[in-house]
């Protein structure tokens, strides 16, 4: 069985999370289909909602690690074009409607989910490990929710040449509302407000 949706999967950045589950749910309708018969049409339109999803998906997580600066951006972008290619040419060597739906199964399983469960994880922990409170000690990124800032991202500087912070909603609020002060593991100055993106 596939895993679900599950908190422990949050990169703390909510559009980012949204896109997540909204995968993990087109992941569960293809393993629903697994072994119910299901018309080849329906597993077509499937296969393409799912590709099409995960193409917008994608651009958009590229913006994202681009914009705060990720190291291992490149390297991101390349298993991303991996998926997609895989996609492509699972969609053009479709022979019956159980290998369709075998191929896609296993193709969700390894190439998706193990995506989000283990590559974009690295991307988190790359985030969470580039700041620290004030005293020095590891902040959690725990998001406050607010319905109106539920899709915002903050984007704070430090004295990093061209590092760019994304802080979640609750960092962001406890900094302007409570005055904390957060600092940059790398250069040591406390971070300071760039925009809302």
């Amino acid at each position: 069985m596939l895993p679900k949706w599950d908190k422990s999967y949050s990169v703390h950045n909510s559009k980012i999370d949204a896109q997540h589950k909204k995968l993990f749910e087109l992941a569960a309708k293809v393993e629903y289909m697994l072994d119910k018969p299901v018309y080849k049409d329906k597993i077509k339109t499937l296969l393409m909602e799912f590709f099409n999803y995960m193409k917008y998906h994608f651009n958009d997580e590229e913006k994202y690690m681009s914009a705060i600066k990720y190291p291992y951006f490149e390297e991101h972008c390349r298993i991303h074009k991996e998926i997609t290619q895989s996609m492509i040419e699972l969609i053009q060597n479709i022979k019956t409607t159980n290998d369709l739906k075998e191929k896609l199964y296993a193709m969700v399983k390894k190439w998706l989910l193990e995506h989000i469960l283990y590559e974009d994880m690295k991307v988190e922990q790359w985030r969470i490990g580039s700041l620290s409170s004030d005293s020095g000690a590891d902040i959690s990124f725990e998001e406050i929710k607010d319905e109106d800032d539920e899709l915002a991202i903050y984007f704070y500087t430090c004295q990093c040449l061209g590092q760019i912070h994304d802080v979640p909603f609750g960092i962001h609020k406890k900094i302007q509302d409570k005055n904390a002060k957060f600092r940059c593991k790398k250069c040591n100055h406390i971070i300071g407000f760039l925009k809302k993106g």
